[in-house]
């Protein structure tokens, strides 16, 4: 997994942006139980945000894995440049600030970071206000699974 997150982590995470989504507190609870060195689950849904966000910007400006340094570059500008690519750095800036200062134990902030990391992947999808959430994180999901 990338941006510090390992493949535990990033599996936690996504299950406690299912189980945000589905209101289902008895497994949030679980999941914010966590154990020994885990951390906290508002922090770890917001670390988990800011990097789908990153990711979902990058794909959204054309990044690919076959790029040169001078394209690399060249999208790095563009994405510096555009002003709904800062105002997502920014939203995942805050939800990591507001991850880390809640409770490991606080589900009512879990809930809305979750939900709105929830939001922001879906605004980069086609039609946001019609796709369905459990396969979007199935989706991603299947991406941290095969990209550990």
């Amino acid at each position: 997994m990338t941006d510090g997150l390992t493949l535990d982590e990033a599996l936690r995470a996504l299950a406690a942006l299912e189980a945000a989504w589905k209101d289902d507190d008895e497994a949030l609870t679980a999941l914010a139980a966590g154990g020994p060195g885990e951390r906290a689950l508002p922090a770890l849904v917001a670390a988990y945000g800011e990097h789908a966000i990153d990711t979902l910007m990058a794909l959204a400006f054309g990044l690919r894995s076959s790029m040169t340094d001078e394209e690399l570059e060249e999208l790095t500008d563009a994405v510096s440049s555009n002003i709904g690519a800062r105002m997502s750095a920014l939203l995942a800036q805050t939800l990591c600030a507001w991850g880390e200062a809640a409770a490991a134990d606080d589900l009512a902030v879990t809930k809305v970071i979750a939900c709105t990391v929830i939001d922001a992947m879906r605004a980069v999808t086609e039609e946001p206000s019609k796709t369905d959430v459990l396969p979007l994180l199935a989706t991603f999901r299947t991406y941290a699974l095969s990209h550990p």
